[in-house]
């Protein structure tokens, strides 16, 4: 039991405050600012637009940092993303202009602040959490169905340019275009998608099993839409992964075991189909660009020992790209986050983007964990955090719930299963 000075607040052992107002947990702030990023694409809104509304998130954050301030602990994941982030925007001083450095600093600040609420959610925060993006992920849903069978323009378009659509959907080609959401590109939509449908694998939302069902239906069909295979992969592997690991799902290990199988019998039906959503990709820009990244790392080893160790900052790619030591194929963006951190942040900020994914997979919340898994996935064909979306949800996720608790055990892999209502009543 705590009490502050005319504000009394009852926080049970695992963390949770369990009175006070919605608009100060942790978890509703991390969904608003999801919500937001969702609604308004950093990478193509106007500087001054995404300044007002970095500003605003960052006080909503520090609201809460400073009401819930005796709960909060500054753990180890955190400190890791304050390194990532500070090898970038330091380096960003050398060449980086004001508008960069003002936008990169205040983001910095952002997912930092949202990093220390992550860690300290209590089961509550990451139920509420994982319902809203659920509930987010199906209003984007209804955004890219307006497009796709009314012909509503998307409200950004494709990467700010309004009633444009991208490229052609390997996934569902009858239905035409890739649709974007509100999200300005046909990825970081497919991304909360495919983020919405492993939220729906485990109970971490408390929601009964065919809501679940539904809701997960749903975002696979968005995925569908939005034509992303590289997330319908690692939505495919993350789920999978669940299935095999013990204690993430409650079934037995019959049941377990007749996966296997049948995951064995596709495997075998499928060697020598021609699928065309993987064919598709053979010789394509989308695979050799993404193959262009590995060995533009091994360019970036001939900068200065500086940059190599620090990087080259915030807002420094389109000098890299210039130079030739990223890609050189034309396209100016490099759709792997690994490489983007070695050009930003350096070698020592991939070594610490590494350390924290380890560590909070290892101990954050274990009913988000396939949606953090297929966040740590599109590492590898995304640049996370360069849209603040993605951003957030990479470092929401991640690390949910990861810090130890003062006030008791740490909850057990089926704290957030069901519990019978005579059993949840005081």
């Amino acid at each position: 039991m705590e009490s502050g000075d005319g504000d009394e607040r009852r926080a049970g052992s695992d963390g949770d405050v369990r009175g006070g107002p919605l608009l100060t947990r942790p978890g509703t702030v991390l969904l608003a600012a999801v919500a937001v990023w969702t609604a308004v694409p950093s990478v193509v809104a106007p500087p001054k637009l995404v300044w007002g509304l970095l500003a605003l998130l960052l006080g909503a954050v520090a609201v809460v940092l400073v009401r819930h301030a005796r709960r909060m602990r500054w753990t180890t994941p955190v400190t890791l993303l304050t390194v990532v982030l500070l090898c970038a925007t330091v380096s960003a001083v050398r060449s980086a202009t004001l508008d960069e450095l003002v936008t990169g600093t205040l983001t910095a600040a952002l997912l930092v602040g949202c990093a220390l609420l992550a860690v300290n959610c209590g089961p509550g925060d990451v139920r509420l959490l994982a319902r809203g993006l659920v509930l987010l992920a199906l209003g984007q849903l209804a955004v890219a169905l307006a497009g796709a069978w009314l012909g509503v323009p998307a409200p950004w378009g494709y990467l700010g340019i309004p009633g444009t659509t991208f490229g052609v959907n390997d996934l569902v080609p009858a239905l035409g275009g890739r649709s974007t959401g509100s999200m300005a590109h046909p990825i970081p939509f497919g991304t909360l998608m495919a983020l919405a449908a492993a939220l729906c694998l485990t109970s971490g939302t408390r929601w009964p099993l065919l809501v679940r069902a539904v809701a997960g239906a749903a975002a696979c069909y968005g995925l569908a839409l939005s034509g992303s295979r590289s997330a319908a992969l690692v939505l495919c592997v993350a789920a999978v992964v669940t299935v095999l690991t013990p204690r993430a799902l409650r079934i037995g290990t019959a049941a377990r075991v007749g996966v296997v199988l049948v995951l064995a019998a596709a495997a075998l039906v499928l060697q020598d189909a021609r699928v065309s959503a993987l064919t598709s990709l053979q010789g394509t820009g989308s695979l050799t660009h993404r193959l262009g990244a590995l060995d533009a790392l091994t360019r970036l080893f001939d900068r200065p020992v500086a940059q190599t160790l620090l990087g080259s900052g915030t807002g420094s790619l389109d000098d890299l790209f210039a130079a030739g030591l990223l890609q050189r194929d034309g396209f100016l963006t490099v759709d792997n986050q690994l490489v983007t951190t070695v050009a930003l942040s350096g070698l020592v900020g991939l070594a610490a983007l590494l350390a924290l994914v380890a560590v909070g997979l290892l101990r954050g919340a274990p009913g988000v964990r396939p949606a953090a898994l297929l966040l740590v996935g599109m590492v590898m064909s995304f640049d996370l955090l360069e849209w603040n979306a993605t951003a957030v949800l990479f470092v929401a996720l991640v690390l949910l719930g990861s810090a130890h608790r003062p006030g008791g055990p740490r909850p057990p892999d089926d704290a957030l299963l069901p519990v019978p209502a005579a059993a949840a009543r005081p």
